[in-house]
């Protein structure tokens, strides 16, 4: 349950509120990949791994360099899990790169375009007139401008090898976050 789940996101970031949320199934991510002509990516290692069982079974074979995932390599690289020296902190920033390079890839095209195709595979409670307005602040971002953020914690080094997260470097995160739109807010009211 997505609520469900902002609700305890929101616990762990000290209460600081979840406005809306979006889920997107892999057969989105493909489709919307598609929709902006694929996405950018230097891929560290050749990333291959087989499981039969998975329904439908999951194949993923994508070679080490620089190429333009199309949305179907798109969503076998997101879902590898192997090779990463950090092991699952490192697939998270590999993911975080992704989303860079995606958000980069959007900025280059018409961004109508690929609007329909997110709100055609995207379930959001994000009404049509907030998305409309967030994508107007947008305009003049570019992709050096994102910052990407993993929650402070302490990995346990045995399965199920869950992270406990750190409240005060959480805290510390969080203000940040909000110092550096802070200073932004104060140099656009200055100029």
């Amino acid at each position: 349950n997505p609520v469900n789940t902002a609700k305890a996101v929101s616990e762990i970031l000290l209460g600081m509120p979840i406005n809306y949320y979006a889920v997107i199934e892999y057969d989105g991510v493909k489709n919307i990949v598609e929709a902006m002509g694929g996405v950018p990516m230097d891929i560290p290692f050749n990333m291959k791994y087989t499981d039969p069982y998975d329904d439908p079974p999951l194949v993923i074979n994508i070679p080490k360099g620089h190429q333009v995932l199309d949305g179907e390599h798109a969503v076998q690289f997101l879902r590898y899990r192997k090779g990463y020296l950090e092991g699952d902190i490192g697939r998270v920033k590999a993911q975080q790169e992704f989303m860079k390079s995606a958000f980069r890839q959007c900025l280059s095209f018409q961004l109508p375009k690929i609007a329909k195709t997110v709100f055609e595979n995207v379930e959001s409670d994000i009404s049509i007139g907030t998305a409309l307005s967030l994508a107007k602040k947008a305009t003049g971002i570019s992709g050096e401008d994102i910052e990407t953020y993993m929650l402070p914690g302490t990995p346990l080094p045995d399965p199920p090898y869950y992270v406990i997260p750190d409240a005060q470097g959480t805290a510390e995160m969080i203000n940040q976050i909000y110092s550096i739109e802070a200073a932004a807010a104060e140099e656009d009211t200055a100029q």
